[in-house]
């Protein structure tokens, strides 16, 4: 069956609530510690790096992109001013006649502050 308590001893000392380790032992675990951290934090180096290449890769060719199609708009532009304006000014038109529609909407709610005591009495 299983051993009684009086005969077992442990290969290896381990920290509890009545041993104290010993002073190499935490310099020893300090070490590990740091081997680790040194370890992730190269691994989080590579990580990043690899990121950041792609990202910035990413990133020039969308900034390419935008700048070739502010050119495309730019020559159409310069080629048809005529249809540019007429566009521009129906643009305008259409948020006019949205904003008027949403301010007369919301008028009827908004009454001057003498017209609470007044009522109906005019």
């Amino acid at each position: 069956m299983a051993e009684s308590v009086k005969s077992f001893t442990p290969g290896n000392a381990v920290a509890s609530f009545d041993h104290q380790p010993s002073d190499s032992a935490i310099a020893n675990e300090i070490q590990v510690l740091r081997s680790e951290i040194s370890r992730l934090s190269s691994l989080m180096s590579e990580k990043t790096g690899e990121v950041y290449e792609r990202v910035a890769d990413r990133a020039s060719s969308a900034a390419s992109y935008v700048s070739s199609e502010a050119s495309t708009v730019a020559g159409t532009i310069k080629e048809h001013p005529a249809a540019t304006t007429t566009l521009f000014t129906l643009i305008g038109a259409v948020g006019f006649a949205i904003g008027y529609a949403v301010a007369t909407a919301t008028a009827d709610s908004k009454q001057a502050w003498y017209q609470r005591y007044l009522g109906d009495r005019f």
